[in-house]
């Protein structure tokens, strides 16, 4: 029985966790039997999923695109999904879904959660995306709080949202994590690309609203590129949206991108509208050594400053300590599938 996981060719903390997670929640259990996979932690369920004789599907996710073909039939057992945006386009029952499976960082001995008194500082987690073209790691020099690489081993991201006392999330799972270790949290928005579809998913199964801050660009080119994200499919953030407008336009945006001519349409437009400007602003900043960030970077750095401010969100510890039984009943009925 093999963990399937999303691989970021360079590293994204929230699906890397995947490596190890589930070796500590069922020691010796998990092998590389190709045959039985289980779908873990992430947004990955997909048409990309590899094939398999079984599937088992634990807290797992929807939020790009259509899953395989034959989901659903009789080699497939849904132990539970991510949330109920998810269960709904999968056509689930409402006892399908839990919560995000990184809660259970809440259950191993190396996680446990800290008092407020071992606690300090705040901490900005980006999404991964918003290291290509975005200038955060200044922003957060200026502004006089940690950048946080997400990128970076795993463990030691987790760690600091363990030790912080208040987490800026712009990457999910800095959020998700947070809440699973008692940190409070402020979900923020680097660019369009931030999925809200996926936020109301989780943020639904622990009672708490969505209302993340927009921080706006960090350079010229993250600003030209989150302007261009419309274009070619990539917007995900949804300002002010409710589940039921998020559920549509999410089928809306999948029916559209299934269209025979949309990959290619996607490519060109991508390389007309992000990829040759990129690349030529990047060129003249780099020949006549200009920089063209210093506006942005000081905006963004006082919306990071207003984030600072706020008390942060934070689950009540009834639902947490729910969803995370439920989840562990779920690991039990999971080490029986094999």
């Amino acid at each position: 029985m093999k963990i399937y996981y999303y691989k970021s060719a360079h590293g994204n903390f929230g699906d890397d966790l995947n490596a190890w997670i589930w070796d500590a929640l069922l020691p010796g259990f998990f092998d590389d039997n190709e045959n039985v996979r289980v779908s873990g932690i992430g947004t990955i369920i997909t048409s990309a999923m590899p094939p398999a004789k079984k599937w088992i599907v634990f807290s797992s996710g929807v939020g790009y695109g259509y899953p395989p073909v034959n989901f659903g039939d009789s080699s497939w057992e849904t132990l539970c999904v991510r949330g109920p945006l998810s269960a709904e386009i999968l056509g689930l029952p409402k006892d399908k879904f839990i919560t995000d499976g990184a809660a259970l960082l809440n259950t191993l001995a190396e996680f446990t959660p800290l008092s407020d008194a071992e606690r300090k500082g705040v901490i900005f987690v980006p999404h991964h995306h918003a290291l290509v073209t975005g200038q955060w790691e200044k922003v957060c020099q200026q502004a006089g709080i940690e950048f946080v690489n997400p990128q970076s081993d795993a463990k030691t991201v987790i760690q600091k949202i363990r030790h912080a006392k208040l987490v800026l999330a712009d990457a999910m799972h800095a959020a998700i994590i947070a809440d699973a270790l008692r940190v409070p949290w402020v979900p923020l928005i680097t660019s369009s690309q931030i999925n809200t579809f996926k936020w109301l998913d989780w943020t639904q199964t622990i009672n708490t609203p969505y209302r993340p801050i927009v921080l706006g660009s960090s350079s010229l080119r993250e600003y030209l590129r989150d302007k261009s994200l419309c274009t070619y499919g990539e917007k995900y953030f949804l300002p002010d949206s409710d589940v039921e407008f998020a559920v549509k336009y999410f089928r809306k945006q999948r029916e559209l991108k299934n269209k025979k001519w949309w990959e290619k349409y996607q490519q060109l437009t991508q390389l007309a509208l992000h990829r040759i400007p990129n690349k030529a602003i990047r060129t003249v900043e780099e020949r006549f050594n200009l920089n063209l960030n210093n506006r942005f970077i000081d905006q963004a750095s006082s919306m990071l400053l207003h984030a600072k401010s706020r008390p942060g969100f934070l689950s009540e510890d009834i639902k947490f300590t729910n969803n995370v039984e439920r989840l562990l009943n779920g690991i039990d009925r999971l080490s029986k599938c094999k």
